[in-house]
């Protein structure tokens, strides 16, 4: 590939592919191989088993992260020295528990994806989700502040895994036309995860000590963990192709004399092609030509030549292609194996991020999560104890405020798969078939008009005490705003980086939670300056901002990957661009 003198490829067709054939059928990106084992030869409904593993997977890992905030009042009195704790200095410090896990949870995928990258996704679902049923079980039985802290910070550092397991697990088993809705599933467990863990922990507390959460939370896991074990194979996959091998070896060899023949077998675009070909030629010599006619004397050929081809003694004995078998259920269970899925360095792959984050579509993507799960973070480490100041709620009644977020997150499915699909296929169809990441950033637009009227109508019901559901529906809307704005950025940035996405992944869940962490940390002492109406209007302000950055991305973002590649910082990790038909 040539290169221009800026130092951008020329040509470069990265996150650009050929989605549909000129006559409208769907090309399968990316292409599988002939092998029954190819993750993408798998049934559909076993397809869709996966994901739901991988989605309920997720559900869990934020179900202990948020569910315990419902009774951050009861927590911080057991902390703090019993009733008489001294709560204005003891919640703050509890807070602190679910903030630093928030934290750990992004920043442990920077270990977790050089690993499985390297050596395949489910030895590290055993290893993270085993880790995470320890820590949980830890978790609920610590009685000192530090052995809790502890515990959560390793918590959040296991559970942690599930966030860039699930997106890799979706992009090794579905193509790129099925994704959307697979990672809407996705994206729709790590958001309910948080309300129903909330809601949960809301009913359990009731007639419960608070570590029992943690009770219910560990059996979850201890399921979890059985059906990964016995039933959920390895997703990573080394392909090959025969029939490009078999290609190399025999039709483009130019001793081959009948290497040629294969240029008379045709598919659907070839004939395409002739059909046109052939309506020029009777435009041209005024001579109809019988299309079926030719292409039934194109078939006897192929017949003469195949006669002539086992009649020849060279190539007598060529070889039958080998039929592949299924392996066996025991050998697709193996903790881990021999093989490996890239030939990079861990060392390579763990720095990778730090320069993938300098990359224009990457920070946007990064910024439009970290701020809709910053707040959301922000919101759910106080919102017991601001409505029971403004309501007078129990631990139990402000769990079930948030049934509106569950709600919220199940309309956010529909609007960030389905209709990001739509928008992203019809802008296709406009392109003659050619895709383009970009093309699914219009179905943003539903959330430039939720996210920030959703942080208002919080902020604004709090201050001034309205109807409880006035904060409800703020609620609901930041759930629906999450899911639709996230899966869309989440989804192009895998389109767009396809070969590294895995890299890409932890690029935004780790800088996400640093960026998270500061806005989440930073909420208390901004409502406590501005009031909660003010500081919400801000925050919604922020987020109108982030989200508009889409059109500009939209009109300039296929230009702007194509340059950026060409950046010396970004050459210098470089990736195996044939990685993208690997497993990863």
């Amino acid at each position: 590939m040539a290169v221009a003198n800026d130092g951008v490829a020329e040509g470069e067709s990265l996150g650009r592919v050929q989605l549909r054939s000129e006559s409208g059928e769907i090309i399968l990106v990316p292409k599988p191989s002939s092998n029954p084992n190819d993750p993408l030869n798998w049934s559909q409904g076993f397809k869709y088993y996966v994901a739901i593993i991988t989605c309920f997977g997720m559900l869990m890992c934020t179900f202990l992260a948020a569910g315990p905030t419902v009774a951050l009042v009861e927590i911080a009195m057991d902390f703090g020295g019993g009733p008489t704790a001294d709560l204005a200095t003891a919640i703050p410090l509890v807070a602190f528990f679910f903030t630093v896990s928030a934290l750990t949870q992004g920043l442990g995928n920077l270990l977790w994806q050089p690993l499985i990258n390297k050596y395949g996704k489910r030895p590290i679902y055993i290893l993270s989700f085993s880790g995470y049923f320890a820590t949980a079980i830890w978790s609920g039985a610590s009685t000192s502040y530090d052995s809790e802290l502890a515990a959560r910070v390793l918590l959040g550092f296991f559970s942690g895994a599930g966030e860039c397991l699930g997106p890799g697990t979706i992009s090794d088993v579905f193509f790129l036309h099925e994704r959307a809705t697979a990672m809407s599933m996705y994206n729709f467990a790590t958001g309910s995860g948080v309300s129903l863990g909330i809601i949960a922990s809301g009913i359990i507390t009731l007639n419960n000590s608070w570590r029992v959460i943690y009770w219910v939370g560990t059996i979850l896991i201890g399921i979890l963990l059985l059906l990964i074990i016995f039933t959920l194979p390895e997703t990573a996959y080394n392909r090959n192709y025969d029939d490009e091998k078999d290609k190399d070896d025999i039709y483009e060899n130019k001793k081959n004399p009948f290497r040629l023949s294969i240029s008379i077998i045709l598919d659907d675009d070839e004939k395409a092609q002739m059909t046109r070909y052939y309506e020029q030629s009777e435009n041209k010599f005024g001579d109809a030509i019988n299309e079926q006619t030719v292409l039934q004397e194109m078939d006897e050929r192929v017949r003469r030549l195949e006669q002539a081809v086992l009649g020849d003694k060279r190539y007598s004995n060529l070889p039958r292609p080998t039929v592949q078998k299924k392996i066996s259920y025991a050998k697709r269970l193996v903790v881990t194996s021999k093989e490996r899925f890239t030939n990079e360095s861990l060392w390579r792959m763990f720095i990778r991020p730090f320069v993938l984050i300098l990359l224009p579509p990457i920070i946007w993507a990064t910024l439009v999560m970290s701020v809709l799960i910053g707040f959301n973070v922000a919101i759910s480490s106080s919102f017991a104890n601001d409505f029971k100041i403004a309501y007078g709620f129990t631990a139990f009644q402000s769990g079930l405020c948030f049934f509106g977020a569950f709600v919220g997150g199940i309309l956010g499915i529909p609007a960030g798969g389905p209709v990001g699909e739509w928008v992203a296929n019809y802008f296709t169809i406009r392109n003659n078939g050619i895709r383009e990441p970009e093309f699914r950033l219009p179905a943003i637009g539903i959330s430039v008009l939720t996210a920030p009227l959703s942080l208002i109508l919080y902020g604004v019901g709090l201050q001034y005490k309205m109807h409880f559901m006035v904060p409800v529906l703020g609620l609901s809307l930041l759930s629906f705003s999450g899911g639709q704005a996230i899966n869309i950025s989440f989804v192009y940035i895998l389109d767009a980086y396809a070969p590294v996405a895995g890299e890409a992944t932890i690029t935004q869940l780790a800088f996400k939670s640093l960026i998270g962490f500061a806005l989440s940390a930073y909420t208390n002492v901004w409502i406590a300056q501005q009031g909660q109406m003010m500081a919400f209007v801000e925050m919604g302000i922020i987020t109108l901002f982030v989200l508009l950055l889409a059109v500009p991305l939209f009109v300039w973002g296929a230009r702007l990957r194509r340059w950026s590649l060409g950046w010396r910082c970004v050459r210098f990790v470089d990736w195996d661009r044939g990685r993208e038909g690997k497993g990863d």
